[in-house]
């Protein structure tokens, strides 16, 4: 695709398979996002993984609507799989979270002496790595009064809450 820069009025190719590209004669820079529509994905974490199989009386039909319904909207880390420790009926795309940046591994929550765990900090820190992710989906209360709006950059405004939120802000 072939756009001219606002700038300085060249034109400038733009590949899908790169995130964000830089106009060579002035440098300003296309956001991926806004010419291609990207849509938004989400994260999700172990817990809604969990009430889905084991069938939750109280969560698990959100769950399962929610992973059966969606599934090209969501994605998970690697140590959200590991944390599973079951075999797993839905399938979804999975980030790789090799390394935690030293802001996301000091987060805590509660009386500042509880840590998040690795499942959780992973989510955070894919959340921060990948632009085009618009919230996490999960059920844990710690990670959603601890995730701090500074370090997540969106264009949107980032979405943080259970199936239940999802399926309901999806329906609108």
């Amino acid at each position: 695709m072939k756009v001219n820069c606002p700038i300085c009025k060249s034109r400038v190719r733009i590949r899908k398979s790169k995130r964000d590209a830089k106009c060579s004669s002035c440098g300003h820079e296309f956001s991926h996002r806004k010419l291609f529509g990207d849509a938004d994905k989400y994260i999700v974490d172990t817990n809604i993984f969990l009430y889905a199989m084991n069938n939750d009386r109280y969560y698990g039909d959100a769950c399962i609507t929610l992973l059966s319904m969606c599934a090209g909207e969501l994605v998970t880390t690697n140590h959200v799989i590991d944390e599973i420790r079951q075999a797993c009926d839905y399938s979804m795309k999975v980030y790789n979270v090799a390394t935690i940046s030293p802001e996301v591994a000091e987060l805590r929550y509660g009386d500042e002496s509880n840590v998040l765990s690795i499942a959780d900090r992973s989510l955070i820190q894919c959340a921060i790595d990948h632009p085009e992710i618009g919230g996490i989906i999960t059920y844990d209360t710690d990670i959603k009064n601890v995730v701090p709006s500074r370090l997540i950059k969106t264009d949107k405004p980032f979405f943080m809450g259970n199936a239940e939120a999802f399926l309901k802000k999806r329906r609108r």
